[in-house]
């Protein structure tokens, strides 16, 4: 039962991960490869006050959130400015100096990583079990969908298609799209750091490498497979590619060579959706209708 909640904890986290990447990608047309740093960010954040400070819940929310808005900041005011391919390659620069930061630091445990982070509590009661560590990021995930949901649904989100579409035309009208682009990525930093916390309290421990460049190109292709500016696909594609390569434990393959074959599957899939199904498991449009 425990790998069964574990596994619905990463569907929890991923999916919140991946909506509000494809607020940015989908909708705006920004394609970000720094999702995993700000993620690892809010974890080390996270980790560092419940071993040193408080492992308060809420504290950790809200002093997370604050650092993975602070980190979108450094990297979206100068990479903003840029365009297409320039902008993926600065936030992919952006992405690896902040592993190399998590990778060598002292206070971050260096490559070795932190371990021992206690429970966190919430209002006095201690959150221990994996249950409720499921329910704290499926709620995560729910409010992340309702909220995202609200936005591409409101005259925001309209505005955010019409930036992708044509950002020339937004400023004729007076709309600054800087700003509309430096609010929607905000918006994904304060969800992927907030994720940061709940893994962070899930695992209770520390590894650099979740937060590798390879983490930020899986979560682009949770958002490419599941359709960009589809928000139902997100949610499809991140049980899909969670789910699917666990089913390896279950098959005669050999341990050695299992995260391999989960990569190519990645890569295929990929491949795929990009070649001959570019609107993803759900199109924008099918989505829309729904």
């Amino acid at each position: 039962m425990e790998y069964f909640i574990y596994i619905g904890t990463l569907i929890a986290l991923y999916t919140t991960l991946t909506i509000s990447l494809n607020l940015l990608v989908g909708f705006t047309g920004l394609i970000s490869i720094a999702q995993a740093g700000i993620y690892g960010i809010g974890a080390y954040v996270t980790a560092l006050l419940a071993l040193h400070v408080t492992h308060d819940l809420l504290i950790s929310f809200v002093l997370a959130s604050i650092a993975g808005v602070l980190v979108s900041l450094v990297v979206a005011l100068p990479s903003l400015r840029l365009k297409n391919e320039y902008f993926l390659i600065a936030t992919m620069g952006f992405q690896a100096i902040i592993f190399s930061l998590f990778m060598n630091l002292e206070i971050t445990g260096g490559a070795s990583g932190l371990y021992g982070v206690p429970h966190p509590t919430l209002f006095g009661y201690t959150i221990r079990t994996g249950w409720e560590k499921f329910l704290l990021a499926a709620v995560l995930a729910a409010t992340c969908y309702l909220l995202a949901l609200r936005i591409a649904n409101a005259p925001f989100g309209r505005l955010l298609r019409a930036v992708r579409e044509d950002q020339t035309a937004v400023a004729s009208f007076g709309k600054s799209v800087f700003r509309i682009k430096l609010s929607v990525f905000v918006f994904s930093a304060v969800f992927a750091a907030a994720a940061g916390t709940v893994y962070v309290y899930s695992l209770t421990a520390l590894d650099p490498v979740a937060f590798a460049l390879d983490e930020s190109i899986f979560i682009i292709t949770l958002v490419i497979v599941g359709g960009t500016g589809s928000l139902n696909g997100s949610v499809f594609a991140v049980a899909l590619l969670i789910v699917l390569p666990e089913t390896f434990k279950f098959l005669a393959i050999p341990e050695a060579i299992a995260p391999q074959l989960r990569q190519v599957l990645y890569g295929l899939l990929l491949v795929f959706f990009t070649r001959y199904r570019r609107q993803g498991l759900i199109g924008e449009y099918r989505d829309a209708l729904k």
